[in-house]
């Protein structure tokens, strides 16, 4: 006779299963809540070769890069006829960098900064394929020199999302010998700037270029295609690589990084294994996968419903740095019935909410410093943290929140070697226009005059409470 067993033994077996597979798939980190007020009796752990920094990227703020894939783009309508980018807005001008770079660099000095994040456009530098202009060049190494002059140590980006418009053509990063292209742009700019920079940073948002360009169709090309987004990611992966060893040839010194976004997804319930399991997979797809590669040189990516793809370049470690790029979390619940899968989840006050709509989230710096340090010992810079915030009245306690994250990090034993804010000035910020200010400083588009924002002073009332703790 058969043994039957009780409905209440399978049962409880079933629960076991089931909080089990939410146990492995949920971040051990994801409940993480800091406390502010104990954050503030910490003695203040950054180092005398800590870099306080502000980041830029040239089509933002430079003004007039008209041969790129992005002045292209924001003159383009959307498939209902609407404008790619808030109200029609163009760059154009921007925040006139190019011309005002001395005085900007002033600003970085009385914010007490020695370090800035800035990158050279492409599309100046080689206007045409092969065709590499020395006068944008000896413009670059003038911003490079005053910088200098002003004990400001320059940290150069490479690529920050733009293309000339003849490598757009060609296919851009969807053609397999796209990172031997970027490598040889790299080399030339390397060549005439690598013995006044020391640190270099190839790739900006790999991930937020992939996603963006290819899924979402909001950044050019403006495709929907998962597929095609996939060989994008990897190839942006690969290019890095391309650049680091172009770069070691010439200047072995030289410190190169990548700088990785990571933007956390948690589930709205932790012990809903569905919405658990799509933050897991998420994180890993988009974020993980980029640390790792940089470690093993293997591209590993899976996303059920996106793709897979596995690619090895047999170059390990070929990095001196990680740069984050952090400012929130995405909250997202499984849904079969979306076209997506996925459904954004927003239960936040607006004071909670920056003028981008991205909630608040110190602890999710903590969580994604914790997730570089925890794959390699390698120094971290935060390359970029910022907030939208044209009232200037949440910027302040951003500000001094993440630092203290950042403070709490290092105590914890985590390399963080820098901060830098983004942004230094208001900008063209991408399809948003000029619509969200993220700026220390504002910037008032009809006369270009800089305004220091008040809630900015925190930024150097740190600086400066941290270097009477050091002296």
């Amino acid at each position: 006779m058969k043994k039957v067993f009780p409905a209440f033994v399978v049962l409880m077996i079933l629960v076991l299963l089931y909080a089990v597979a939410v146990k492995w798939f949920t971040d051990p980190d994801v409940a993480m809540v800091l406390d502010r007020d104990r954050l503030r009796t910490d003695s203040l752990g950054f180092g005398m070769d800590f870099l306080w920094g502000a980041s830029t990227s040239a089509y933002q703020v430079e003004g007039n890069c008209t041969n790129c894939n992005w002045s292209q783009f924001e003159t383009s309508l959307d498939p209902h006829g609407h404008p790619r980018i808030a109200h029609g807005q163009k760059c154009g001008l921007a925040s006139d960098h190019w011309n005002r770079y001395k005085e900007d660099i002033q600003l970085l000095k009385e914010l007490h900064l020695n370090a800035f994040r800035f990158s050279v456009e492409w599309s100046k530098v080689e206007p045409e394929e092969g065709v590499f202009a020395d006068s944008v060049l000896d413009h670059y190494e003038r911003v490079v020199d005053e910088l200098h002059v002003n004990g400001i140590e320059p940290l150069i980006t490479l690529h920050h999302f733009t293309n000339p418009i003849w490598f757009e053509r060609k296919g851009g990063f969807e053609r397999d010998d796209s990172p031997a292209i970027l490598a040889r742009f790299a080399t030339r700019v390397v060549q005439r700037l690598g013995s006044k920079v020391r640190f270099w940073s190839t790739i900006n948002e790999p991930n937020v270029y992939a996603v963006e360009g290819y899924v979402r169709a909001t950044f050019p090309p403006a495709k929907h295609d998962p597929a095609e987004a996939i060989i994008v990611f990897r190839n942006l992966l690969r290019a890095h690589t391309a650049c680091y060893q172009a770069i070691k040839k010439i200047r072995p010194e030289a410190q190169v990084g990548l700088l990785a976004n990571i933007f956390l997804f948690d589930p709205p319930e932790r012990w809903n294994l569905l919405d658990v399991m799509l933050a897991h997979y998420l994180n890993t797809a988009l974020s993980v996968s980029v640390i790792d590669y940089l470690t093993t040189g293997v591209f590993d990516f899976s996303l059920p419903g996106m793709g897979r793809e596995h690619f090895d370049t047999g170059v390990p470690e070929a990095f001196d740095f990680v740069g984050l790029n952090y400012y929130s979390r995405l909250v997202y619940r499984f849904d079969p019935f979306t076209e997506e899968k996925m459904v954004a989840v927003q239960h936040l006050r607006r004071e909670d909410l920056t003028d981008k709509g991205w909630e608040i989230y110190p602890e999710g710096l903590y969580r994604a410093l914790h997730m570089i340090s925890s794959r390699t010992p390698k120094p971290i810079y935060i390359t970029e943290n910022g907030i939208a915030d044209d009232s200037d009245l949440r910027r302040a306690g951003f500000i001094e929140d993440h630092l203290l994250v950042t403070n709490r990090a290092l105590h914890d034993g985590m390399n963080v070697k820098g901060y830098f804010y983004w942004s230094l000035l208001d900008n063209f910020e991408w399809t948003d226009g000029f619509d969200v200010r993220f700026g220390l400083y504002a910037v008032d588009y009809a006369t270009q005059k800089r305004t220091l924002r008040k809630g900015s002073v925190k930024y150097r009332e740190i600086i400066m409470q941290s270097d009477k703790w050091l002296h």
